[in-house]
């Protein structure tokens, strides 16, 4: 993929219409923007994500609301429209995407993003592609999931470091959206269904053993270990639900600390919030359920692939006995017309009687017929079974649930995000109405300092419970197996049901754990192989992956360095994302938002050197004191086809113009 142009209107601090050209040359493929902090870098980044993905992201990784996207010197000229038009090369085929919103009609001020009308148009080598269509496109292009690995701000590169943190809650969310691009969470959910189906089955097993003379014992364990695991799990999601209160709990209360010394909003507005946010809730209410109704069919996905070929081959032997009995009901029906016709020894057509050697020609027939007859074998019972397994296969049926749990993912993502922006707004308006001293503020701090200690003790305490859970699960097994060696219990249906859902569940947990493994195993090869090309510690061995997608500097001694600068952090997370990059997706464009705050000249000029080979095309959006264009794009000057400066015209507005180095 190749970004060939960006076209905005009044998107954010660009007034009017802004055109930037990227460079498609496979070697001259570095485009820099130069710009100073606050002129619209970072707003060139969200023009591209908000054009594929309709979504710009602010400070907190929080989502900017469409009505703030509108340049505001062109929203006094009462001018609402923005657009952003990228022109882009995928696969050998060329498209233009175009995405607008406009102020909807009776709307005076808009104060909302309901208050815009959104329009997305995508043509493929010119022929426009159908409306629900669109995002179908995209995702096949560069889905949402994998664009923090192409466009990211460099500001957010800290985050990554939370990664090395064992029991980090930050580093498992991290983890858990690092997996899903990879592709994990679909074996996941097989294997909690599976679960499910084992824990139901074990109980059917506990009531029909507690009925055998003999066994009452084992039942009664069972029985006690699976009440066990059931209140375990209730404690879990007790856990979650307050875990959840509490980090809402101290979102809410950094965002009224964080607006405490803003601007008074005004009473309207939050009236429309307060409206907005009932249906919101609504609506993720019935994405969540959508999405727990399609996750238990989910397995039927993995299965499909395999038995399609024994589907086939069973609709292929249906077919050759379905004709062998029609063969045989005809050769059976040409019997019984010779048969009747000897009986009758008279032609049914003329009336006439036969004479002997008509009858004795006849005769002769029927016995071939006969002979033939006998010689078939009677398939009715064969095609029943071919029948009723085919039958029984053809309920299994995939449910294409990778697609539509992404769509509904993304849809639950952007009204998850709408919520938590509109319950985020509303409190601030709320507190900002109300007004704030400083003793409250006070307080609140001390709320936030406590909620973030009771959000640690929580998350310790579900894996505690959690660990709990799997010992429990081992003694079930244990317990198990010592069932299936008694013979009363061993003929029983339920034990049968029960060592099958064991074994599967066994199965699709290896398989997790074996894909798992195989991923980091390459994102860890990838990002050393970067780290070793970017850092300048040669004495480095390298970098070392952990169970959460941390990386750990390896010393000449393959020992861990405990205390890594700013700097080297900042490497890392380069070549974490790196590695990520390559093992999600195909090569494509990276475009970088203040990468190199952090890092020295040498370092600098590791990464200018390495991150144009493994990109289609790499994009800086950088300010003066990160590059010094006359010294430290030397070593990457031939490679450089497009240059940029962002030029203030006033402090709501920027012009962007072409330049040189």
């Amino acid at each position: 993929m190749k970004l060939q142009r960006l076209t905005c209107h009044n998107f954010m601090p660009y007034k009017g219409l802004v055109e930037l050209d990227f460079p498609t040359d496979d070697f001259r493929n570095v485009m820099i923007v130069f710009g100073d902090n606050m002129r619209g870098k970072t707003s060139l980044l969200n023009a591209i994500r908000w054009g594929f993905y309709g979504r710009a992201i602010g400070r907190h990784s929080r989502p900017i609301m469409l009505h703030e996207m509108v340049n505001k010197d062109a929203a006094l000229e009462d001018d609402w429209r923005i657009e952003v038009f990228i022109r882009f090369e995928a696969g050998g085929r060329q498209y233009d995407l175009r995405r607008s919103a406009v102020r909807r009609p009776h709307v005076a001020l808009p104060s909302r993003p309901e208050d815009f009308q959104v329009s997305v148009f995508l043509s493929r080598d010119g022929m426009q592609i159908s409306g629900d269509q669109v995002d179908a496109e995209i995702d096949q292009i560069a889905p949402e999931q994998i664009s923090r690995f192409f466009l990211f701000d460099g500001e957010l590169l800290g985050e990554y470091e939370s990664l090395l943190i064992e029991g980090s809650e930050q580093g498992r969310q991290i983890k858990d959206a690092i997996e899903q691009v990879l592709g994990v969470p679909a074996l996941i959910y097989g294997r909690a269904e599976l679960g499910a189906i084992l824990k139901s089955a074990t109980k059917r097993q506990t009531s029909e053993l507690a009925h055998i003379q003999g066994l009452e014992k084992q039942a009664q364990r069972q029985q006690e270990l699976t009440a066990k695991q059931d209140a375990h799990e209730r404690d879990v999601q007790d856990l979650q639900v307050r875990l959840a209160n509490v980090r809402a709990d101290r979102n809410r209360l950094d965002d009224e600390l964080e607006a405490a010394a803003s601007v008074l909003a005004a009473k309207g507005k939050l009236d429309a919030l307060t409206g907005q946010k009932d249906s919101l809730e609504v609506r993720r209410e019935q994405k969540r359920m959508e999405r727990q109704a399609l996750l238990g069919q989910a397995w039927r996905d993995l299965l499909d692939a395999r038995l399609e070929s024994k589907r086939d081959q069973l609709q292929k032997r249906q077919t050759l006995l379905t004709q062998g009995l029609k063969e045989q009901g005809k050769l059976q029906s040409r019997i019984d017309d010779l048969a009747r016709l000897l009986e009758s020894s008279e032609c049914p057509t003329c009336g006439q009687e036969l004479n002997p050697e008509r009858r004795t020609e006849l005769g002769t027939s029927l016995g071939k017929l006969q002979v033939e007859a006998s010689q078939i074998r009677d398939n009715n019972d064969e095609l029943q079974t071919v029948s009723g397994q085919l039958a029984s296969l053809s309920r299994i049926r995939g449910v294409n649930a990778r697609d539509r749990l992404s769509q509904i993912d993304k849809d639950a993502k952007a009204t998850e995000v709408d919520l938590q922006k509109a319950e985020n707004e509303i409190e601030r308006l709320k507190d900002e109405i109300a007004g704030q001293d400083t003793a409250d503020l006070a307080r609140k701090r001390v709320l936030q300092s406590e909620a973030l200690k009771e959000e640690g003790r929580l998350t310790q305490s579900i894996n505690d419970v959690r660990r709990n859970i799997e010992r429990i699960k081992e003694e079930l097994a244990i317990a198990q197996k010592a069932i299936e060696s008694l013979a009363p219990a061993r003929s029983k249906r339920s034990t049968l049901k029960v060592s099958i859902a064991s074994d599967l569940e066994r199965i699709f947990a290896a398989s997790v754990e074996d894909l798992r493994d195989r991923l980091r195993e390459r994102v860890g090869a990838l990002a050393n192989e970067a780290f070793r090309k970017m850092t300048t510690q040669t004495e480095y061995k390298g970098l070392e992956i952990n169970s959460n997608y941390g990386l750990s500097i390896l010393d000449g001694g393959g020992r861990k360095v405990p205390l890594r600068s700013a700097g080297a952090e900042q490497v890392v997370a380069l070549s974490l994302i790196d590695g990520l990059n390559r093992t999600g997706r195909g090569v494509g464009p990276v475009v970088m938002d203040t990468p190199f705050g952090r890092l020295d000249l040498n370092h600098r000029d590791n990464i200018l050197s390495y991150l144009p080979t493994v990109t289609s095309q790499f994009v800086l959006l950088v300010h003066s004191g990160e590059i010094r264009p006359e010294t430290d794009l030397a070593s990457i000057r031939p490679r450089i086809g497009a240059v940029y400066r962002i030029a203030e015209v006033s402090p709501t507005q920027s012009l962007i113009e072409r330049a040189t180095v």
